[in-house]
């Protein structure tokens, strides 16, 4: 399913807080990430980022994203008044992906390589989707500044 984009008066923002990990006896790592749902005129929306986006009830947004169960799960967000794009960064998604495709090769003869590369290609999928959404947002903000200096 492709990549769709919702524009709109965002209304109702609810913020939470997602902190997601694990602890051992060694150690462990825990990851923070803040959570916000509201509405795109009257469409139900949500967005998971590392930070907290500058947006308030009445501002004009554009989502990218894909809609899952009746919500838009957006991944990236661009507040129309500031110009400002909230994304997740897919650079540590790439690395993570190409060092986990990396190790499965030469695991290959043993299968368990086999599960690295799945795992790595989904990785990368991943980081290649929220790359691709943050530049859809972009390049719609270029048409934007495009056709108001027209």
């Amino acid at each position: 399913m492709g990549l769709t984009t919702l524009t709109g008066a965002i209304s109702g923002v609810r913020h939470s807080t997602e902190t997601v990990g694990q602890m051992g006896r060694n150690g462990g790592s825990v990851r923070t990430g803040q959570v916000l749902a509201f509405r795109v005129g009257e469409r139900s929306a949500q967005i998971k980022l590392p930070n907290v986006p500058d947006v308030k009830d009445g501002d004009s947004v554009t989502l990218a994203g894909r809609v899952k169960n009746g919500v838009f799960e957006a991944l990236a967000l661009r507040n129309d008044a500031t110009a400002a794009i909230y994304r997740t960064p897919p650079l540590p998604g790439y690395v993570l992906g190409g060092l986990l495709v990396a190790v499965g090769v030469p695991l290959l003869f043993i299968f368990v390589g086999v599960l690295f590369i799945a795992v790595g290609a989904y990785t990368l999928y991943q980081a290649y989707t929220y790359d691709r959404a943050a530049k859809l947002l972009q390049g719609q903000a270029g048409d934007l500044a495009a056709s108001a200096s027209a």
